[in-house]
């Protein structure tokens, strides 16, 4: 059993370090990847300065089509999800939600991300009702809706600030790129499940395997091989551990304390079974461990593998 043991300690130790070290490297390369460096950001107005648009001639800026999978560098896109619903009269309508003017540009790792968004709310309209607009001699934008005559009609208004910023890109969470990372976390669940097997077969092979074998009858009492009774279990837990073998920790029976004729054995100092079944559950988890760190060593390897060629 030792050697087992310590081939089962080695096993887990080979795999804890490859799924920790490549866990690290995919979760570093996911998170630089999902959250870039932006060369600046969009930042809302606190309010809505609507003289601007009064005073001075404001410049039309083109949108980006929606359906644009790739977005144009510097450009702004109108995104927003789509919903169709039903009517039993006039048939389905489509309904709009999560408007948002978009800015992409190009991150630091030489790809086009969005760099900002800002929420649009519509008022009775629809996306294509929405028109962008550029304060002249200023990075500010306004953004309004299908009345664009009236004055007061502003859906938002934002300003374009350079600096490095990060951004959520939620179209990366999901790419082929991060499937090593998912290939990760199977080894690491594969991991955990065997240090819970390992965890009993350890207890045994570390501390049960010197208790004294005895027999707990359904009064409490423990008893010896011969039948006489050596013990007794704390009155407490007596209905929390079936009668039958059992073994009893080294040195517990030796003490029965003051006014007793017998020792009160702990619960803590018990455990069901006797060394036959507890050595063979020990050598069938020991086993399931080390084919389990084994699985997730390969995981681990594949999924650096995976890695390299993306």
């Amino acid at each position: 059993m030792p050697k087992s043991l310590h081939r089962t300690w080695a096993a887990l130790a080979v795999a804890a370090f490859a799924v920790l070290v490549v866990a690290f490297l995919s979760g570093r390369d996911f998170v630089r990847d999902v959250y870039p460096e932006c060369s600046g950001s969009l930042v809302p107005d606190t309010y809505l300065n609507t003289h601007a648009d009064e005073s001075a001639r404001l410049f039309p800026v083109v949108l980006d089509s929606p359906e644009n999978a790739t977005p144009t560098p510097g450009a702004f896109q109108l995104r927003y999800d789509t919903k169709a619903k039903p009517r039993t009269i006039y048939g389905a309508v489509t309904e709009y939600s999560n408007v948002r003017i978009a800015w992409s540009d190009f991150g630091t790792d030489g790809k086009v991300c969005t760099c900002g968004e800002i929420p649009i709310y519509l008022s009775g309209e629809a996306p294509s009702d929405i028109s962008l607009f550029k304060v002249p001699g200023e990075d500010r934008y306004l953004v309004k809706g299908r009345a664009a005559a009236y004055a007061g009609d502003v859906r938002a208004s934002f300003t374009k600030q350079p600096g490095a910023s990060r951004h959520l890109q939620s179209d990366r969470v999901f790419s082929a790129r991060h499937l090593s990372l998912l290939v990760v976390w199977l080894a690491f669940g594969a991991l955990a499940v065997a240090l819970v097997r390992s965890r009993r077969a350890m207890a045994y092979a570390l501390r049960f395997h010197t208790w004294t074998e005895a027999r707990l009858n359904e009064d409490g009492m423990i008893e010896n091989e011969s039948g006489a009774t050596i013990g007794a279990l704390e009155q407490s837990r007596v209905g929390l551990m079936k009668p039958g073998p059992i073994l009893v920790a080294k040195g517990a029976l030796s003490t029965s304390g003051l006014y007793r004729d017998m020792p009160i054995i702990a619960y803590q100092n018990v455990v069901e079974g006797d060394h036959a079944r507890w050595a063979s559950g020990t050598m069938l988890r020991l086993r399931d461990a080390r084919a389990l760190a084994v699985i997730s060593t390969l995981c681990t390897l594949t999924a650096f593998g995976a890695r390299l060629i993306a």
